[in-house]
């Protein structure tokens, strides 16, 4: 549904506690992916909450020249306590300056680190959700374009980067790694006034599902078709490019190509391999950066 204004309320973006029918992997999540082209330095985080389980999980990716230079990846974290506007976990803080608007994002271990404020550069997208279900049964999911000023430390040498950035939110329902057959999920901001989030999850062989939005700098729109064709190497398992056609809403196409994957961020949750790929993204003749997640269970 078109929109000027947030899709999303400041509660839905608050941290949430699972209802008495949650699902055994209720999940929570906050993801942050940064790329700043000037100084060819990239973050990458996922902080995961699985509260039914008592536990959480964490991967973060450090990135400057192409190269993974930091990584931690953590899948039996502790689970952090629900504070105001605050969650901290394993060294790293996201801290809700102001909801759906303002995040400040801090981390350090050792000689690597960051501090940052993510800025919301359009009204927060929230993707369609079925009248009367519960977000225990179908999660609820946040995407928002922004932008990031502040510095990230790598090997005791701070930087001050000034980065187009994205982020999502996702509660409820259930994440289990094991169940994605395969999947991509796209996000690039191209400039302030223009960002895409496309996502298609082949469950088997049968079912293929599709979703995504964009900001055009005036509306939040739905994406009413979807195609995209992943470029591979390496048998399939390591993406190197993506060709995409968005229809949105209002009949108009997108096409957006991802002409290079700068660096790859590889996370493994048991057979599962997730690949978050920063890239380099043409739309016309605007170049913009982003994401390319690249997702596959091993062929046994």
């Amino acid at each position: 549904m078109a929109s000027t204004t947030h899709l999303a309320t400041p509660e839905d973006d608050a941290r949430h506690v699972p209802g008495k029918d949650s699902l055994p992997l209720w999940n929570e999540s906050y993801w942050f992916p940064f790329y700043d082209p000037r100084t060819e330095i990239g973050v990458v985080f996922r902080a995961g909450i699985h509260a039914n389980l008592g536990q959480a999980n964490l991967f973060l990716f450090v990135t400057q020249g192409g190269t993974v230079v930091h990584t931690v990846v953590d899948h039996r974290a502790p689970l952090p306590p629900i504070e105001p506007g605050r969650l901290s976990l394993s060294g790293l803080s996201i801290e809700w300056e102001r909801p759906l608007e303002r995040f400040r994002l801090r981390y350090g271990a050792g000689s690597t680190g960051f501090d940052v404020i993510w800025q919301a550069s359009s009204p927060a997208y929230r993707y369609p959700h079925p009248p009367g279900m519960s977000s225990d049964q179908i999660p609820g999911h946040i995407e928002q374009g922004g932008t990031v000023t502040g510095t990230v430390t790598i090997g005791g040498t701070r930087h001050a980067i000034d980065a187009p950035g994205h982020r999502d939110h996702s509660w409820g329902g259930e994440r289990d790694w094991a169940k994605f057959h395969r999947w991509n999920y796209l996000s690039g901001e191209i400039e302030p006034d223009f960002w895409f989030n496309a996502v298609r999850i082949d469950l088997g062989t049968e079912t293929d599902l599709r979703i995504g939005g964009l900001w055009d700098g005036r509306e939040l729109l739905d994406l009413r078709d979807i195609e995209i064709k992943v470029e591979t190497a390496d048998a399939g398992t390591r993406q190197t490019g993506v060709t995409t056609r968005l229809v949105d809403e209002r009949g108009r196409e997108h096409r957006i190509v991802g002409e290079e994957v700068l660096v790859n961020c590889p996370v493994q949750f048991g057979r599962t391999w997730l690949k978050d790929g920063i890239t380099r993204y043409r739309y016309g003749d605007r170049i913009g950066y982003g994401i390319l997640e690249h997702g596959y269970v091993e062929e046994r």
